[in-house]
């Protein structure tokens, strides 16, 4: 097949103005690559973009490395402290250990943290789930004090700034490693933050990295009405966020549950006190069983929907497995019947997280 000819005035002006046009496409181009800007088709391309997973509304997203540590202590506001070490005027604060579940390494240097700074934290995470990281995300302190069971005054907005303060300024470095993978984390909490006085309009970014501690298993949905009903007891707070991270929580000792909590008491017998406090309110408010036998501390819960069907998994395949050993071959009626009623009678989904 021919080109099409150009055979009047008109077609000979559009071929000439075509010519000129990919001339100055050609310079542009080179001039680009020679400038160091990149190749011109590169910047057409668009950025890959990085969100945090789309959990419900009537939860709240927390990565698994900070349930299972200190981090956020379960200790009233007053008591927090100063953490790090400052070896030279010139140098940043070095990180103080914070104890953690085996598996995480956790250090930090700021202020404290505690458990209303875990409220902030996760609710200020609820709302950049819907939006790009590295971009802000906007909100009105009123809405933001609601969301977190406080009330609306100048008080409660200079306890929110302030926490959204240490959430940036803190710096934290995390280590762990699920099902063979190392993984890590280096920076801030939040990345980014401003406040507008005249309008109480909070600004804050979260930095792409933050989603690495939502990793595939690495992370919970926690019931947030059960853990509002939980503010102003700091321990029962913290153990709420620990246990739900387990789909079947194991038994641990009492000195594993003060030092994991960051509790502030210097000897054991004065926090077997706090912790009988912190039970019997998760008892009572909550409906958990628990039992105490010397030392040891069980929990029992009921465990979220994918909790439930990965407990279910796991049991049929430790069943598959033994009558394999013992050569015993079962029809699969034996076990797909009951499967699909259990999984049939779980809830909605609520945790991402597994043990």
């Amino acid at each position: 097949m021919t080109e099409p000819q150009l055979s009047d005035e008109g077609d000979a002006d559009v071929k000439r103005r075509l010519e000129v046009f990919t001339k100055r496409f050609e310079e542009r181009y080179a001039r680009d690559v020679a400038e160091g800007r990149g190749e011109f088709e590169q910047s057409l391309l668009p950025a890959k973009v990085y969100q945090l997973p789309l959990w419900p509304d009537p939860v709240r997203g927390g990565p698994n490395a900070l349930l299972r540590s200190a981090l956020f202590a379960g200790i009233h506001s007053k008591r927090r402290q100063r953490l790090g070490t400052q070896t030279t005027p010139e140098k940043e604060p070095e990180g103080v250990t914070i104890a953690s579940q085996d598996g995480i390494k956790i250090k930090y240097a700021g202020t404290q943290l505690n458990q209303y700074d875990a409220d902030v934290f996760f609710e200020a995470l609820h709302r950049a789930r819907l939006h790009p990281l590295a971009t802000q995300c906007f909100f009105r302190g009123y809405d933001f004090l609601k969301a977190i069971g406080r009330q609306n005054g100048k008080r409660e907005y200079e306890d929110l700034h302030d926490s959204l303060t240490r959430l940036r300024n803190g710096h934290v470095v995390i280590e762990w490693e699920i099902k063979g993978r190392e993984l890590d984390f280096n920076g801030g909490l939040i990345d980014h933050y401003v406040r507008d006085k005249t309008n109480k309009l909070y600004k804050v970014t979260f930095a792409k990295e933050i989603k690495t501690l939502f990793a595939t298993a690495c992370w919970t949905q926690l019931e947030w009405d059960e853990r509002m009903a939980l503010k102003g007891h700091p321990q029962a707070q913290w153990m709420h966020s620990y246990f739900s991270s387990h789909a079947a929580p194991f038994p641990v000792s009492v000195a594993f549950l003060h030092q994991k909590s960051g509790s502030r008491r210097a000897l054991l017998k004065d926090y077997r006190t706090d912790l009988k406090s912190a039970l019997a309110t998760l008892q009572k408010v909550l409906g958990w069983k628990i039992s105490w036998e010397k030392d040891l501390i069980t929990v029992t819960r009921r465990p979220s929907s994918s909790q439930a069907k990965f407990l279910l998994t796991k049991a049929r395949s430790k069943k598959i497995l033994a009558n394999t050993a013992t050569k015993e071959i079962l029809p699969a009626s034996e076990f797909t019947p009951g499967l699909l009623k259990s999984l049939k009678a779980l809830p909605d989904s609520r945790s991402q997280g597994h043990v």
